[in-house]
């Protein structure tokens, strides 16, 4: 039997200043030695919503190249890796990465991060949505809802909508946060409904005073919650731009996820318009290191 390969490999949690909340990330480093099957069991291995592979980019001026895979599939983007992996990359070498944007090259295309430092230590990590928020088809009915969480019909608001900046979610409005913490996934409603749907990761929110309160359910991608979503963030900016806009032609909202999960994480949001219309949208958070090691295959 051959020696195994190894790879250096590191542990965060993103969308948190704390260790053990927020969402997990792997980060493996050196990845582009592994096959696209060896990617997809490593990242079935780990079993966090996603795994992230580093490899080098393709243009000399951007920080690396990434491939995103979930338990089940690859991903072309998603938020918390893209947040996750800047800050690794800035952590392990500022030296390269002293600069306040870093280029990722993801399968949407180049995404550009912030990096935002405070007395010469990365605090935050801010992404560009890559694609500004497209509003998609009818969703179903609230009563259909209603079953598919859980919940009555009254506790499911009448905005529900499909929605996508990159990744595509069902922004569900709940009438309180009650509702919201009550809310389970009935997987057989939810394939009835969404099985065969382009649109099948389930996000229901709720106001919480200054704040937004939500969830996020992908059966599909094998992530049965989620305690933190950036790309889903980056998708409900066009929902709250639609329903609950603010004056100011840039616009700050707080979103809270992973509380009943035991996770908890927080995603901010900013919208900038111009006129009607959404000029851009800007996902950030915090994360914190947690493990590193190697992995061998």
């Amino acid at each position: 039997m051959p020696a195994p390969l190894s790879f250096s490999f590191c542990t965060c949690d993103v969308f948190t200043e704390r260790r053990f909340g927020g969402n997990p990330l792997a980060v493996v480093l050196d990845g582009d030695a592994l096959s696209d099957a060896q990617m997809q069991a490593v990242a079935r291995e780990f079993n966090f919503s996603e795994t992230v592979f580093v490899l080098p980019p393709s243009d000399p001026g951007h920080g690396a190249r990434l491939r995103i895979f979930t338990p089940m599939r690859e991903l072309p983007f998603a938020g918390h890796p893209t947040v996750g992996t800047a800050f690794v990359l800035a952590s392990l070498a500022p030296e390269r990465h002293r600069a306040d944007r870093i280029v990722l090259e993801e399968g949407i295309g180049p995404v550009s991060v912030e990096l935002e430092r405070h007395d010469g230590q990365l605090k935050r990590c801010a992404f560009s949505a890559p694609r500004l928020p497209q509003r998609g088809p009818p969703a179903p009915r609230r009563d259909e809802l209603a079953a598919m969480l859980g919940l009555t019909a009254s506790q499911v608001l009448d905005s529900a909508e499909f929605w996508s900046a990159g990744v595509s979610y069902l922004v569900v409005p709940l009438a309180s946060v009650e509702a919201l913490q009550r809310c389970r996934l009935d997987l057989t409603v939810w394939a009835g409904l969404l099985a065969g749907h382009e649109y099948k990761h389930v996000y229901p929110v709720a106001q919480a005073g200054a704040a937004w309160r939500v969830r996020m359910f992908a059966p599909d991608a094998g992530v049965a919650e989620d305690p933190a979503t950036g790309s889903a963030a980056a998708a409900f900016a066009g929902w709250l731009a639609e329903y609950a806009p603010q004056a100011a032609r840039r616009s700050e909202y707080t979103l809270l996820q992973g509380e009943e999960i035991g996770r908890p994480s927080r995603i901010d949001l900013q919208i900038d318009r111009d006129g009607e219309r959404i000029a851009a949208v800007r996902v950030a958070g915090a994360s914190v290191m947690v493990t590193r090691g190697t992995l061998l295959v």
